[in-house]
């Protein structure tokens, strides 16, 4: 299906004429400050980078440049916030990055155009990168305080460009070759009522792939791909007094996905599941059609010293949205948070614990169920000294980062502890800070599959002192660390430290930095040599607003035993200049 189906396009036309008039009369022009009809205020940013190395394939591009920025443009009490990123650094293959969008706010209605991440329901448009435009009406917020409004939105635009092959992939027969892809098209809706505090939402996506971006002989390699999903929010206070508030919140998403829209039609009969029976009569289903379902619900407790959540999530295998980049699917999840403050605020305790379980459906051969959690304290006995302590347990089941469209799925499961005790003393004339650092870190794949990573083992200690001159504006650092991995091929680790100097000079037009490391490698209880590192900077103000800056990066490593790491050296310059009005 190449274009928009007349019948949701109708509906949506006519939708917009009839917000369209009260969206017009509706704005304050006696608010507006007439003093300053229009305002520019925001940052740009304009880099230049050189890249060259020796020993190993070059990590970039011998040369970029960058300009990016985030400017906000306000003309009679309308507010347009540009987003833009310009660049050299587009390939055949890959999506570009050259990018610019704005975003016209007034009072309650915003106004889409370009790139921009819009997020209307977690599991249908849920932040995805769309070009295009659209439109969001929020009538909730008045001057005088929150109240019930309408909550409206609609976007349609480009999500994916198509992409053919490169020729000179090719050269290299053991180089990954990606699919070519079609340029997809998606539109989506949302319309509601209430404010933050109580709502509830329905939200709509339909996405579809356009079969003729891409020549005859490439449309044999991939299939065309069409999806519906719609999704359901709401979050609604049951209690609400003084510090005190009790609140239910849930989001629901259903997803007909089809893989192959060149496919022939199906009818729905026999055994279905809610989706399908739901959708499955209007909306021309295919035999590759999957229907999914996803959703997660909590309820919240919040009181004057902590609270607690009680929350659940299930995702079926394969949940996917044209609207949303990933989802961790294929589990089902019951999770408690409770929260605790003490001693007045000097104590934070937050926690999380659960239960989670994955292969739903039965279709694999092992099922995976586990205790999944973390603990998060935070003491400050007194203004100067305090201590942070973590320890974390959580894993996914599917590889986010997937190197070929035929990627296995995995288990991973990560544990993580950490302690971080600091002390800072502040004095009107030198601020001192004193940092030490542990973490230990397990990574282990209890399902061994093609692309499960090997399992892995790291420590990692660091002290960290820096002082500071409050009136001469010189700081210095001065630091050790070791680390040290267990990896299949053996341990690999560096013990070593840093020095660093920052200071201003010319009345403190120009800044100084540079900073400097040397480590010593081994591998498997041997000297393996030596990484060393240096940064050096010079930032200008050339004027209030304006600032250049140059960067130097050196890195050297030598290697011994080049089994895990090989000898190479990296350098990096860098010229940048900021601006900010």
């Amino acid at each position: 299906m190449n274009t928009m189906p007349w019948a949701s396009c109708t509906r949506a036309v006519i939708l917009w004429s009839l917000l369209g008039p009260s969206v017009l009369k509706a704005q304050d022009i006696q608010q507006v400050n007439l003093k300053k009809p229009v305002t520019l205020s925001g940052n740009l940013s304009f880099s230049m980078e050189s890249y060259s190395v020796n020993g190993i394939p070059p990590r970039r591009q011998p040369f970029t440049w960058t300009l990016s920025g985030a400017p906000t443009l306000t003309v009679l009490g309308v507010s347009m916030p540009f987003q833009l990123l310009l660049g050299n650094f587009e390939n055949r293959f890959y999506q570009p990055f050259n990018q610019f969008g704005v975003s016209p706010r007034y009072k309650w209605l915003t106004v889409h155009a370009g790139y921009r991440n819009v997020n209307f329901q977690p599991f249908t448009l849920a932040g995805y990168r769309m070009l295009g435009g659209g439109v969001e009406i929020n009538t909730a917020y008045k001057a005088d305080g929150p109240r019930t409004g309408l909550r409206f939105g609609f976007m349609y635009g480009r999500l994916n460009r198509s992409t053919a092959l490169d020729s000179a992939q090719f050269a290299n027969p053991l180089a990954f070759r990606p699919l070519p892809s079609y340029t997809r098209m998606a539109y989506a809706a949302k319309i509601g009522v209430g404010n933050d505090q109580g709502y509830f939402d329905v939200s709509y996506l339909y996405g579809w792939d356009v079969e003729g971006s891409l020549t005859s002989a490439q449309r044999d390699s991939v299939a065309p791909q069409r999806n519906t999903a719609v999704g359901l929010s709401w979050r609604k206070d049951l209690y609400r007094k003084n510090k005190r508030r009790l609140f239910w919140k849930a989001d629901l998403g259903f997803s007909a996905y089809t893989l192959d829209d060149r496919q022939p039609a199906r009818e729905v009969s026999g055994e279905s599941n809610v989706v399908q029976d739901v959708v499955g009569g209007w909306l021309g289903a295919k035999i590759s059609t999957q229907y999914l379902s996803a959703g997660e619900t909590s309820l919240n407790y919040e009181g004057a010293g902590g609270g607690m959540g009680v929350s659940y999530k299930r995702v079926d295998p394969e949940y996917r949205s044209m609207g949303a980049y990933f989802f961790q699917n294929d589990i089902e999840q019951f999770t408690v948070t409770p929260h605790l403050r003490l001693d007045s605020g000097r104590v934070a305790i937050n926690t999380s614990f659960g239960l989670q379980r994955d292969n739903l459906l039965g279709q694999r051969t092992v099922t995976s169920e586990r205790l999944i959690g973390n603990v998060n304290l935070n003491w400050n006995p007194t203004r100067a000294f305090g201590v942070n302590a973590s320890w974390s347990n959580f894993g996914v089941t599917q590889n986010p980062t997937r190197v070929s469209p035929d990627a296995e799925l995995f288990k991973q499961v990560s544990n993580s502890y950490t302690l971080v005790p600091y002390f800072n003393k502040v004095g009107e004339k030198i601020v001192r800070t004193i940092q030490l650092v542990g973490v230990y870190q397990k990574l282990n794949s209890p399902v061994s599959t093609i692309n499960a990573p090997a399992d892995q083992h790291t420590l990692v200690g660091a002290f960290v002192y820096s002082r500071t001159w409050v009136a001469r504006g010189l700081t210095t650092t001065g630091s050790l660390n070791y680390n040290n991995t267990v990896l299949p091929q053996g341990d690999v680790g560096s013990l070593g430290g840093g020095v660093g100097v920052g200071f201003p000079v010319l009345k403190r037009k120009l800044q100084i930095g540079v900073n400097g490391m040397y480590n010593r490698n081994h591998f498997n209880g041997e000297e393996n040599g030596f990484t060393v590192s240096g940064v050096a900077d010079l930032s200008f103000a050339v004027h209030k607003k304006g600032r250049l800056s140059l960067q130097g990066i050196l890195m050297r490593n030598e290697a011994a035993d080049e089994t895990v790491f090989r000898s190479f050296e990296e350098v990096i310059t860098r010229v940048t200049y900021g601006l900010n009005f």
